[in-house]
């Protein structure tokens, strides 16, 4: 019973960890271009997909926390395992530890992050429930995490937000270093002018530019 606990355990733990590389690589791969259509044409899987990249931060991070919980919980079991399996030898526990440490290498890394590179939007809308119930299920860890990393990591620094005037002088002088073509100044002068006399932006008023 107690070896059949632990290969359980040693079974969800790979998978866990198996899991979360394969997201966190399908999530930084991901067009958000396509989910945001997808989602926005009623997709309920894209919906889900579109808050996880519109928070990556969070995301990233409750996957990050996810695989290290399973690596740990996948050593911790397989070692219990070997130590059931072979207490008096020491050599037989030496390969176990190294088969365990190939397979959470390669089964619980490299393969499932291969696999989602390859069709990333497919494999993450197939994925999209069980992120759904990982995130709802390690929210507490996540927000933990992301306390603890505000404690320690330097407050960003404030910086004043740039007017609609400083865009359009940065867009009249080229000496600033801008790389717009005059089509492009044209535009977003346009566009920052209407806003500043609070009318709305449309096709008509943008193509009043071109002309």
């Amino acid at each position: 019973m107690t070896a059949l606990l632990l290969g359980l355990g040693m079974v969800s733990s790979l998978a866990l960890a198996g899991f979360c590389a394969g997201a966190e690589t399908g999530f930084t791969s991901l067009s958000r271009g396509r989910v945001l259509h997808m989602a926005r044409a009623g997709s309920r899987a894209a919906k889900r997909l579109q808050e996880a990249v519109s928070a990556m931060p969070r995301t990233l991070t409750a996957l990050l926390v996810g695989n290290n919980v399973g690596c740990v919980c996948f050593s911790a079991c397989s070692a219990a395992l070997s130590a059931w399996a072979f207490p008096t030898s020491a050599s037989a526990q030496a390969v176990w530890g190294f088969c365990a440490a190939t397979a959470i290498l390669y089964l619980g890394e490299f393969v499932p992050k291969l696999i989602c590179s390859a069709r990333p939007l497919r494999r993450m809308l197939a994925l999209a429930g069980a992120w759904r119930a990982f995130a709802v299920a390690f929210a507490p860890l996540t927000a933990l995490a992301l306390r603890l990393t505000g404690l320690f990591s330097p407050s960003s620094v404030k910086r004043e937000p740039v007017t609609a005037q400083e865009v359009l002088r940065i867009l009249r002088d080229r000496k600033d270093g801008v790389r717009l073509t005059d089509l492009e100044s044209a535009l977003v002068a346009k566009i920052l002018v209407c806003r500043a006399k609070g009318k709305s932006v449309t096709p008509e008023t943008i193509m009043s530019a071109v002309e």
